[in-house]
């Protein structure tokens, strides 16, 4: 029997290509899960058309979100924190100038994250010890099983669709005339590093009940219709097949290896219960903390510092030139909208990743928090500002971004060691961020639109969600490595397969090459 550990994307996706090649597969998870109140008003919303759809109903999944002028600190799902809930128990962890969340939910993180898609580009991953050729076929699979929205545009110049089976979810007006803006400036702007085109989305074209995209502007709290993929729906359909076992309600505390099985270790988590598996092979999907934190304690590897690299995040305001009026009442997907990349040998040789958002209520919400009692007051100027406002959120490649020392301690008395977390002020991301900054200003006038300097917010280091890097795969690996299956020095049937053996963390999005990985190590389990 193989074992996979996790639920999230590279959970999924390993399944995928170990029952799609006949494979006997059990995959084990804490599987926290949305509570039953919430579970049974989003069931109900997402049978009825929208119009009918019950505004306290939609209230009741938008509690939580705390938008202030520096974001929303942490993302809900319907209301809800699940994804998060009992990390702080059985991932316990110590943060210093780093930010990085870890999940024990059915579908981990995919829970909370913003559905862009796009694969990595061949000069990104140049250091890493096989080229793109060799995720290729794998970005095609997972796109497979996984909706896409896109838009055949000039992005594919680098970045291939991998897919003939798409939609697009359209944009809105003002997006549309910004849109409009960039491709009237384009041989410019290609002539000054920047190529860019529609966004690409996991985002499915309609639900199980037949229902599109109602444009209702809940994508950040989460779809009523479960249009963005979570890969919670991926396990829902591979639970179908005969050969694959779901087991919930398991923490895994650690591995023991033998010449012929891996003998699981763990506990239930509801009872705490002790409980043990054994395993021809097991495949470790539980991102990047979970499964360093799990190798580690299998090593018995305490207060050992790994390093855990990171795609450096910003926000950084936009203003149009141009008002395109009443955007607050217009019907829309609040998803990113437009996809810029930037090349720029000055600034880095590696891509520079920029994911333009338009109007959401949460903006609105950020100046009432601002502003309080003086809000009604300065709502006509706030219009106005909405009505010009775009939001860049963007990425640098881990080369370039300041990287996260990371150690276990060891377990005392029936408590999990502690990952202490401790984010370094190294690297020239600042300084490159700035220059960006600097880069859209001179081009104002072909982007139709000028940065907000001083509204630019450069996040810790983790607060992107694009981290991993601490078990690095390495064509030949040394000490808490791993070769090109995932395998840390030490074990031969024990694969990591989520970012945490990534070498380097391109800027463009990670789960679709997290995805890609995953499929690409568990497709040629013969092999090993």
């Amino acid at each position: 029997m193989i074992y996979v550990i996790g639920s999230g994307p590279a959970g999924v996706s390993s399944s995928v290509a170990l029952v799609r090649e006949g494979y006997d597969v059990t995959m084990l998870d804490a599987g926290i899960d949305l509570d039953f109140e919430r579970r049974r008003i989003v069931e109900q919303l997402s049978v009825q058309e929208a119009d009918d759809w019950d505004p306290l109903m939609l209230e009741r999944l938008k509690v939580n979100m705390a938008p202030s002028a520096a974001g929303v600190a942490l993302k809900y799902t319907y209301g809800s924190d699940f994804p998060y809930r009992e990390t702080g128990t059985y991932i316990p962890k110590e943060l210093k100038n780093a930010a990085v969340l870890s999940s024990l939910a059915k579908g981990g993180l995919s829970n909370v994250w913003g559905a862009a898609v796009l694969p990595y580009a061949a000069d990104d991953i140049r250091d890493w010890p096989f080229t793109i050729s060799e995720l290729e076929p794998h970005y095609r699979s997972v796109l497979s099983f996984m909706a896409l929205s896109a838009t055949r545009d000039d992005l594919e110049s680098r970045f291939p669709l991998y897919s003939d089976d798409y939609a697009s979810l359209g944009a809105s007006r003002q997006i549309n005339a910004f849109l409009r803006d960039l491709r009237g400036q384009s041989e410019q702007l290609k002539s000054r590093g920047f190529l860019f085109g529609s966004s690409r989305l996991a985002v499915s074209a309609r639900n199980p009940h037949n229902h599109a995209c109602a444009a209702c502007g809940l994508c950040l709290y989460g779809c009523p219709y479960g249009l963005i993929y979570n890969s919670a729906l991926t396990l829902e359909k591979l639970q179908q097949h005969s050969n694959f076992t779901y087991v919930n309600d398991v923490i895994v505390n650690k591995f023991e290896e033998s010449l012929d099985h891996v003998r699981i270790i763990g506990k239930r988590h509801t009872s705490q219960e002790p409980v043990s598996f054994k395993a021809a092979r097991v495949y470790v999907a539980a991102g990047v903390l979970s499964s360093t934190k799990l190798i580690l304690d299998s090593l018995e590897a305490y207060d050992r510092t790994l390093t855990l690299r990171d795609s450096q995040y910003f926000m950084l305001p936009l203003l149009r030139y141009r008002s395109e009026g009443r955007v607050t009442e217009e019907q829309l997907h609040t998803l990113a909208q437009v996809f810029i990349e930037v090349s720029d040998g000055k600034l880095s040789d590696k891509t520079i990743h920029l994911q333009i958002y338009g109007y959401n209520d949460l903006y609105r919400k950020a100046f009432e928090n601002v502003f309080g009692r003086f809000y009604k007051v300065s709502r006509f100027a706030t219009n106005a500002f909405l009505n010009r406002f775009l939001l860049i959120q963007g990425y640098l490649h881990s080369e370039v971004s300041p990287s996260i020392s990371l150690r276990l301690t060891a377990p005392e008395k029936g408590f999990p060691g502690k990952l202490i977390l401790e984010g370094n002020n190294g690297g020239r991301s600042r300084q490159i961020v700035r220059g960006v900054v600097a880069k859209l200003a001179r081009n104002r006038k072909r982007l139709k639109a000028i940065p907000v300097r001083y509204l630019l917010k450069i996040g810790q280091p983790g607060q992107g969600n694009h981290s991993g890097g601490s078990l690095p795969m390495r064509a030949k690996p040394g000490e808490f490595e791993t070769d090109i299956a995932g395998r840390p020095s030490g074990f031969r049937r024990v694969h990591v397969v989520d970012s945490s053996i990534f070498p380097t963390i391109p800027a463009t999005t990670i789960t679709l090459s997290i995805m890609a990985n995953a499929h690409r190590i568990a497709s040629s389990h013969a092999q090993y």
